[in-house]
């Protein structure tokens, strides 16, 4: 059925419906977070052509090996690695090193719901 769709380049169209919900994150009264309900099918198909990608970019070196989000391993661990090797080596040499972290409160929510439902 997959390749089906390939062969045609076309879904169904009922596979990319989805059923959007909120679900309250905390004890404030307009912290919710949206989650979408998709099609069995549809999300099975996402995830086979998400692997096949995730291979092609891999196989044509298409992405930096700096990239660590979003990839079947742990990058994490890798980061936090190199990160204290930074460190420690400033350490031994006696020179200031600088870290940033970002972290977007409320990304998703911060997007305004119409915009959401625009696209």
């Amino acid at each position: 059925m997959f390749n089906i769709c390939l062969q045609v380049a076309d879904i169904p169209a009922s596979w990319k419906t989805s059923r959007t919900i909120l679900i309250h994150k905390k004890d404030e009264l307009d912290n919710w977070r949206s989650i979408s309900l998709s099609n069995t099918i549809y999300k099975l198909f996402t995830k086979c052509m998400a692997r096949k990608l995730s291979d092609w970019c891999e196989m044509n070196e298409v992405l930096s090996h700096a990239q660590k989000g979003f990839s079947p391993f742990d990058g994490v661990l890798e980061n936090n690695f190199l990160l204290a090797q930074h460190l420690e080596s400033a350490r031994r040499a006696k020179t200031d090193k600088f870290t940033a972290w970002l972290d977007i409160s409320n990304a998703f929510g911060s997007v305004p719901k119409q915009v959401i439902l625009d696209s």
